[in-house]
C-alpha cells in the first residue's frame, strides 16, 4: 500500500464528520471512503476513528495522526504556493484571531490600512480571548497580549502595554485615601475572573525588581475588561486595566491613574504564527506591517 493510500480521505472524514460527507467532498463513493480509510488503519496497526451509528469520533492516536496530517496538507498547500506566487503578489485568505477590544481599536484600522497595499487579500477576523490552537483552528496569526511558552510557534513583538491602577474622581472623593498599594484593601477593586480564576493585581516600585501581588477585596468580578471599565466609569471601585482600555478615558480626566509613583506590570502584545520553515507571504507581510504601524505615535498603545 502506498504511503499516501487513506491520507486524504482521513482527513475528509475527520473534516466532514462522516464517511458520507468526505464522499461527497470528494466526488466519491461512500464505500470507497471506508475502504481506504481501513486500509490506512490496517497499515498503521492503529485504530483511528471511533465508528457508532450515528458520529464518529477520533481515537486518542487518531488525534495525534489528524494534527500531523493536517500540517502536512498545510505545508503541501504553502509549497505549492511558493512556487506559483511571488512575494508581491499576496492574495487568498488571512485567518486572524484576536482579543476583543485590542483587535476591534487597533486591529481593524491597521488591517484597512494594509488591505490599500493587498487588495487581493480576504480577511477572516475573529475575535476571541481563549488561547487557539493554530493548527486546529487552522489560523495563519493569532494577536494575544502576553507570549506562548509553545515549542511549535514564534512570537513576534508587536508592542508593550502597561497596567494601571484607576478610579473615577467622584468615586475617590467618597472613599478613603489611596496613596500606598496597602490601601487598596479599603476599597472595592473591580477584578478580571476568568472561568473560576481571579487575575491577580502585579505591582513594583519603580526601579526595584521585586514584583508585589496585591490581595484586594471585591463585590465586582467579571471576564469583560470593558465592562469592568464601565464599572469604573460608574464609580463602582477601582480597576486594573492595560493603557489600550485606558487612553481616551484618561485623557478627558473621566478616570485617574493612581499610585503612579509604582512602575505597573508591562505586558508584550505579540503575533504568534506557526514555527515552520516556510511562512507565507500574507502571514510574514502582515505581521511585518503591524509592527510599523504600532510604532507610529499615534497608534502606540502606552499612555505615554
Amino acid at each position: 500500500m502506498h504511503r499516501w493510500q487513506g491520507f486524504e480521505e482521513f482527513v475528509q472524514v475527520v473534516k466532514a464528520g462522516s464517511f458520507s460527507g468526505a464522499a461527497r467532498l470528494m466526488g466519491v463513493s461512500k464505500g470507497y471512503i471506508s475502504q481506504q480509510v481501513s486500509k490506512l488503519e490496517d497499515r498503521l496497526a492503529s485504530r483511528l476513528l471511533h465508528r457508532t451509528t450515528r458520529k464518529l469520533h477520533l481515537t486518542e492516536t487518531g488525534e495525534i495522526y489528524y494534527k500531523h496530517c493536517v500540517q502536512i496538507i498545510q505545508d503541501l498547500d504553502e509549497a505549492e504556493y511558493a512556487v506559483s506566487h511571488s512575494r508581491d503578489r499576496v492574495q487568498g485568505v488571512l485567518r486572524i484571531s484576536s482579543p476583543h477590544l485590542l483587535g476591534e481599536t487597533y486591529l481593524v484600522p491597521a488591517i484597512a490600512e494594509f488591505l490599500e497595499q493587498h487588495p487581493r487579500l480576504e480577511i477572516a477576523l475573529d475575535f476571541s480571548s481563549k488561547k487557539i490552537d493554530l493548527l486546529d483552528d487552522q489560523y495563519d496569526v493569532a494577536i494575544q497580549v502576553g507570549k506562548r511558552d509553545d515549542v511549535n510557534v514564534v512570537n513576534q513583538l508587536l508592542a508593550t502595554t502597561r497596567f494601571h491602577i484607576v478610579a473615577s474622581q467622584e468615586y475617590l472623593s467618597n472613599s478613603s485615601a489611596l496613596d500606598r498599594p496597602e490601601d487598596l484593601k479599603r476599597h472595592n477593586c473591580l477584578l478580571f475572573e476568568e472561568r473560576g480564576v481571579v487575575k491577580p493585581w502585579l505591582l513594583k516600585k519603580e526601579n526595584e525588581a521585586q514584583t508585589t501581588a496585591i490581595k484586594v477585596k471585591s463585590h465586582w468580578r467579571s471576564n469583560s475588561g470593558p465592562a469592568i471599565r464601565a464599572a469604573a466609569l460608574n464609580n463602582l471601585g477601582v480597576a486594573y486595566l492595560p493603557d489600550y482600555y485606558l487612553k481616551d478615558w484618561i485623557k478627558s480626566r473621566q478616570l485617574e491613574v493612581l499610585l503612579s509613583d509604582w512602575t505597573h506590570i508591562e505586558r508584550q502584545i505579540v503575533a504568534i504564527y506557526p514555527h515552520k520553515n516556510y511562512v507565507l507571504a500574507k502571514t510574514r507581510l502582515f505581521i511585518d506591517f503591524l509592527g510599523e504601524f504600532f510604532q507610529r505615535s499615534k497608534n502606540q498603545l502606552t499612555l505615554s
